[in-house]
């Protein structure tokens, strides 16, 4: 491949990455909230402990433990299997509980701190598209939340309070659930009447609450009307409006995001067939490559992936579960169409690339994805002026993606802004919603711009 040029992000717009500051947990005193986030994806197995200062609203990351999902341990033959990740990873109750159990103790232990240090505890999955079964993820929340009670977390820590004395005492001064209850909503976005419009929808709302939280870090205003986008192995996201004092959701996001390019390079031999671009690191991210013909190779690929409004009466899309007819609310997708030509296609164009041309390839189709998503979006007239992007997941903000995203939205939005974590920070959110822990001067919540809505909650 000839090599021409870096590519010149600098005739386009920034990107603003988001990281959340560190704290020695010597540093937590009473007017810290402490929330584990423990969150069983596809590719990966995350706990994440943050703390938030209540009085200031400055979020902190205290330690953040990763694992990979193959690495579960295999079923014992007493064990009954009830799915399977997308890559195939056998699951059962027992084995996911005692990674949960695992992860939840290594993590805590890493940093001097134990289970009677922690606040509250959020659970999630990104596995909402269980190969050969996709109707148990019940079965996986179980698990996570039976993991978490064997690590000795107590049930009280992972349920909404309902009562103001059921708050952890030393924070209970800072919470006005006396004066406005959780109902269901988070970050200021009403929840859909009806639950179920697709199986991550959950995953959307975190990730949109999320960002949210970590543009805090930021000079991004990232508060309603907003565009979320999670980019993990599956994609996840929404559009949420500028209603007050609840914003609408107006759609979700479904399908495949990361898998793409791990299906791509395990079907070229570039990388084993248990392992994820998750594995790789760019040897050489400031190589020179042809842009040019990057690009034109990226629409050649996107032959094969489908950006499109989902079409009615499916139960599935891009290996994700679906119910469009619930709510009205939008579907948009992103999935594969043929697996087999589009590993060809990649084997016939990448004949000649060195490692960074790869890195450089894969780089430049995700940003094209989103450029096709939010082109799709458009059309479905439900972005205003006003709205903000904000990105996370592994096949959105690593690499060049970020700067290459910039280039092909042009000028689309006065701010985008790219989050590490997006998930674990909304499951942070989701508990401070939950026991009414904000921060009136200084919201996460409400209208760009704007003023906290407690006073129209109330009302």
């Amino acid at each position: 491949m000839n090599h021409i040029h870096i590519i010149n992000y600098y005739d386009t717009m920034m990107p603003n990455r988001v990281t959340i500051p560190v704290i020695d947990p010597i540093k937590i005193t009473d007017q810290f909230y402490t929330v584990l986030s423990v969150e069983l994806g596809n590719t990966t197995i995350k706990a994440i402990l943050m703390t938030t200062n209540i009085k200031t609203n400055q979020s902190y990351m205290v330690n953040k433990l990763v694992r990979l999902t193959r690495d579960i341990r295999q079923p014992k033959t007493d064990e009954e299997l009830f799915g399977y990740t997308i890559w195939e990873k056998p699951l059962t109750y027992e084995s996911i509980k005692s990674a949960i159990t695992s992860i939840i103790l290594d993590c805590l232990d890493n940093v001097g701190l134990s289970v009677g240090d922690v606040d509250f505890v959020v659970r999630s999955t990104g596995i909402v598209a269980l190969s050969k079964l996709s109707s148990d993820v019940g079965t996986i929340i179980k698990a996570l939340s039976d993991g978490c009670l064997e690590a000795g977390i107590k049930p009280s820590k992972m349920v909404a309070p309902f009562s103001k004395n059921n708050i952890p005492e030393h924070i209970r001064k800072y919470s006005f659930l006396s004066t406005v209850e959780f109902d269901g909503s988070v970050v200021s976005v009403r929840p859909p009447k009806k639950s179920g419009v697709s199986s991550n929808q959950m995953e959307g709302e975190l990730v949109t609450a999320g960002i949210k939280l970590a543009a805090k870090n930021s000079p991004v205003d990232y508060r309603n009307p907003v565009i979320s986008i999670d980019m993990g192995t599956t994609l996840a996201g929404q559009v949420v409006d500028n209603t007050k004092p609840y914003a609408n959701l107006l759609c979700n996001y479904v399908g495949l995001a990361g898998g793409i390019s791990d299906i791509i390079l395990r079907g070229s031999n570039i990388i084993d067939e248990k392992s994820s671009t998750i594995n790789l690191e760019n040897p050489d991210i400031n190589a020179e490559y042809n842009d040019k013909l990057i690009s034109t190779n990226t629409i050649k690929l996107h032959e094969y992936i489908d950006i499109m409004e989902v079409p009615p009466n499916l139960d599935e899309f891009g290996s994700v579960g679906i119910n469009p007819s619930t709510d009205n609310i939008k579907l948009i997708g992103s999935r594969i169409n043929n697996e087999d030509k589009l590993i060809d296609k990649f084997i016939n164009i990448s004949n000649d690339y060195t490692t960074p041309d790869v890195f450089a390839q894969i780089d430049d189709l995700y940003a094209y994805l989103i450029k096709r998503l939010i082109d799709t979006t458009k059309t479905l007239n439900i972005i205003s002026d006003d709205m903000t992007l904000g990105i996370t997941g592994r096949a959105g903000i690593t690499g060049h993606k970020p700067e290459l995203i910039c280039k092909y939205l042009n000028d689309d939005f006065s701010n985008v802004i790219f989050v590490d974590d997006g998930l674990a920070l909304g499951s942070v959110m989701m508990a401070r919603c939950m026991n009414s822990l904000g921060s009136p001067t200084n919201p996460i919540g409400g209208s760009r711009g704007g003023m906290c809505i407690m006073q129209q909650r109330i009302k």
